[in-house]
């Protein structure tokens, strides 16, 4: 299964496939994703914090159990994250929300874990903490707390998955 989403005035393009589960099945989705996306096979690398790069396009890259998810941009950063719906994310709710973010709820908990992942790589180089981004998600915003920027955040619920993504101007 894939499924490609244009955001033209953005010039932002999401893709999705489903995939079989483990670490092979994950990086030979990403490239079969990527070839669909763009058309033709490309190098993929990565920088010295794992961010991938590849020639002529902005690139963040997810997985979750049974799927992988790219967005791709030529003008834009752009930073993704998806996770598959499970109560486990009630377990470790408190490790990254802040003590003014009272989400209590497993689709909430999925969209604010997905937002700062999101926008983590989105802000690579700035290594932010969960504790320097503030969710807003009755907003779709999210402040990074180092330099006050304000990004607003497109959640996209399915019913096996929950998908964030994020772009800015850099």
């Amino acid at each position: 299964m894939k499924s490609s989403i244009t955001y033209p005035a953005e010039d932002v393009v999401l893709g999705i496939l489903e995939i079989e589960n483990g670490r092979e099945a994950e990086k030979q989705g990403e490239r079969e994703l990527l070839k669909q996306m763009i058309g033709y096979d490309v190098a993929l690398n990565h920088n010295e914090d794992g961010k991938p790069l590849i020639e002529e396009y902005n690139i963040s890259i997810s997985h979750t159990k049974g799927f992988v998810v790219i967005l791709l941009s030529k003008g834009l950063e752009v930073g993704i994250d998806i996770e598959y719906h499970s109560d486990r994310i009630q377990k470790i709710a408190q490790r990254f929300l802040r003590p003014d973010e009272t989400y209590t709820t497993t689709s909430d908990l999925l969209i604010a874990w997905c937002a700062k992942e999101a926008a983590y790589k989105l802000f690579s180089e700035e290594h932010l903490t969960y504790q320097e981004m503030k969710i807003d998600i009755s907003e779709n915003q999210l402040i990074n707390l180092k330099t006050t920027v304000t990004i607003n955040f497109i959640p996209l619920i399915h019913s096996e998955y929950v998908i964030v993504m994020c772009w800015a101007n850099k």
